[in-house]
């Protein structure tokens, strides 16, 4: 997806106040799960709220396509998760597209 675009600075994948901020994500919540946009009174701004019984069930994956790959070359990842006192699963999946290691 950014392989073959100028990557400097920072790249956002993800902007919760953004017109739209899953625009670069498939996602996926049943049984009773939800994936939306609120109003977080800590931070007061827009959060993403991702809530389910079950974290097999509830998900957000970018790329959509899972045969695709990112590309992205900048050296750091940011992310920021809220601690909410509950279980939760986080996965990243890093490939090296060179023979450097």
């Amino acid at each position: 997806m950014f392989r073959n675009t100028f990557q400097s600075g920072f790249l956002s994948l993800f902007y919760s106040i953004g017109s739209k901020p899953l625009q670069l994500w498939s996602r996926q919540a049943l049984n009773g799960g939800h994936i939306k946009r609120v109003i977080d009174e800590d931070v007061q701004s827009s959060v993403l709220e991702i809530v389910s019984p079950n974290v097999s069930t509830c998900w957000m994956s970018c790329p959509m396509d899972d045969k695709k790959c990112l590309g992205i070359k900048l050296p750091f990842l940011v992310i920021i998760v809220k601690n909410m006192e509950q279980y939760f699963t986080f996965e990243i999946q890093v490939r090296a597209w060179t023979s450097v290691e």
